[in-house]
């Protein structure tokens, strides 16, 4: 099976062997989704995976690293689990971890059972579309689960021993939300064990559901120097030990650091308060250029 939607793989997956498993998400009906619209919800076969395989042998060592493309991937159910690691294992009997993205209501919908027997397959890190620890944004944004299900469900991976990457859009919230998103999503983060915390910033796209939110008027932008200061309070309020990745281009700012790291941190922050005191409203707005980040964005065909 061919599936039409692009590759996509999270930074880190560079260099690993990237196997396509699904096409787009199951749910495919959070608002600030700039991706997936145009694709429907697909699953390979094993032969098919096979083949995919063996198309890329030649190319990854034994211990590879795999990543299983896909929006949801880990929704699937054990059964497909072990059929695909069947073949996986035909041809990568010593290979390394295996990762893929997953919802939290994929996690939920598995026992612990599950989880134990999924890790022994060979699953070991999840990237995990948190996105927000405020109620009020995940409401908004249609997300699909609570902030209080996701610490519930993150608590059965670290206790499953499968690692996991979470993620921050700045700015969900929209204007005036910062504050409370910067604090509510540190204490969430704060009381799990994530290897990673990936940020990016909020982005209105055409023809997504925060678009259409925004010209009903539900849904105002913050301002770039709100974002800032949104992500200047996440960094100070962060206590967990992990590593904090912000350089995906729709950031507002780019840093990236062990959060443990005390003189790093200090660093940091020091940095976001000299930009907040140099530079005005207008001079954040025209330099990150958050106009630019929604065309490029968009789908293909809305660019034709």
């Amino acid at each position: 099976m061919k599936f039409a939607e692009p590759v996509y793989r999270p930074p880190m997956e560079a260099n690993s062997l990237l196997l396509p498993v699904t096409q787009s998400c199951n749910w495919n009906k959070c608002n600030f989704c700039y991706r997936l619209k145009e694709y429907p919800f697909l699953v390979t076969t094993p032969d098919d995976l096979e083949q995919e395989i063996l198309s890329q042998k030649a190319f990854y060592p034994p211990n590879t690293d795999i990543f299983l493309v896909g929006s949801n991937t880990f929704v699937l159910p054990v059964r497909k689990f072990r059929e695909f690691f069947a073949v996986i294992r035909k041809y990568y009997p010593k290979m390394g971890k295996v990762s893929m993205f997953s919802r939290v209501d994929a996690i939920a919908d598995k026992s612990d059972a599950d989880l134990k027997e999924l890790r022994e397959l060979g699953v070991r890190q999840l990237y995990v579309g948190t996105e927000n620890g405020n109620d009020d944004a995940l409401e908004l944004m249609n997300k699909g689960h609570n902030a209080a299900e996701a610490v519930e469900q993150l608590k059965r991976l670290d206790a499953a021993g499968i690692d996991y990457t979470v993620f921050y859009i700045i700015g969900m919230g929209g204007k005036g939300a910062g504050g409370k998103s910067a604090r509510e999503t540190a204490a969430l983060f704060n009381q799990l064990k994530p290897v990673r915390i990936v940020s990016t910033g909020m982005t209105v796209t055409e023809g997504t559901g925060a678009a259409k939110l925004q010209e009903e008027g539900r849904f105002v932008q913050a301002s770039e120097r709100e974002k800032i200061e949104e992500l200047r309070l996440f960094l100070q309020e962060l206590t967990v030990d992990t590593f904090y990745d912000g350089i995906h281009y729709l950031n507002p700012l780019h840093y990236r650091f062990q959060t443990s790291d005390a003189a790093a941190r200090k660093k940091i922050l020091a940095d976001i308060d000299a930009i907040l005191a140099r530079y005005s409203d207008s001079e954040l707005e025209a330099a990150i250029n958050r106009r630019q980040m929604e065309e490029d964005c968009k789908p293909a065909q809305l660019q034709n």
